[in-house]
């Protein structure tokens, strides 16, 4: 079997890693998203002001940090 039969023509553990990535930005982000749109629920629910909302982007920021330190120090040991 020869290379030209991959059709995009690129390594397919490139394009592995290239979803890898994808992947982990998308869960960062919505680990930050996330909470903060629970907390404008909650805000109508309750009819508070903005006291979710601002616990939901902290705790937001807090899990998107923590997740941003874990896949950087995956991709620490790995190299």
């Amino acid at each position: 079997m020869s290379k030209e039969s991959n059709s995009s023509g690129s390594d397919p553990s490139f394009q592995a890693l290239i979803y890898q990535w994808a992947a982990q930005i998308s869960t960062i982000s919505l680990g930050m998203v996330i909470p903060a749109i629970i907390g404008v629920g909650l805000d109508r629910l309750f009819g508070t002001v903005a006291l979710f909302v601002i616990l939901g982007v902290i705790l937001g920021m807090a899990l998107g940090f923590w997740q941003l330190i874990k896949f950087a120090n995956r991709n620490e040991t790995n190299d």
